[in-house]
């Protein structure tokens, strides 16, 4: 039981967390596709799959925190579909930041009281 309830914890701090992670990469990566977004997630400890990031990708776009366009790559290939922050992302992802800061502090905080 114990297990349950730490999976289903885990799943909804993920889905609020990698949803940031995807707004900082964007800002400082400007356009990026999903598999290079997964490997850059990856490369930074955050183990994610293709079933989890595509339909997130897909929720962000519909909510409009993105927006997205078609590439096809110069040397050949299948085209890709390149994402990028959209304004509401863009305004969004300092609140969200903040936010997140804010409450990493407060847990630090919560942790120093004994």
């Amino acid at each position: 039981m114990e297990n349950t309830t730490y999976q289903k914890w885990l799943a909804q701090l993920r889905k609020g967390y990698l949803e940031l992670c995807v707004l900082v990469v964007l800002e400082r990566k400007d356009s990026s596709y999903g598999f290079e977004l997964l490997q850059l997630l990856e490369s930074a400890g955050l183990s994610i799959n293709e079933g989890t990031l595509y339909p997130l990708l897909n929720r962000m776009f519909k909510n409009d925190l993105l927006t997205s366009h078609w590439v096809t790559p110069s040397e050949g290939g299948h085209p890709r579909r390149h994402y990028q922050l959209s304004d509401e992302g863009a305004a969004l992802l300092p609140q969200m930041l903040e936010t997140y800061q804010s409450n990493q502090q407060a847990v630090n905080k919560l942790k120093e009281l004994t």
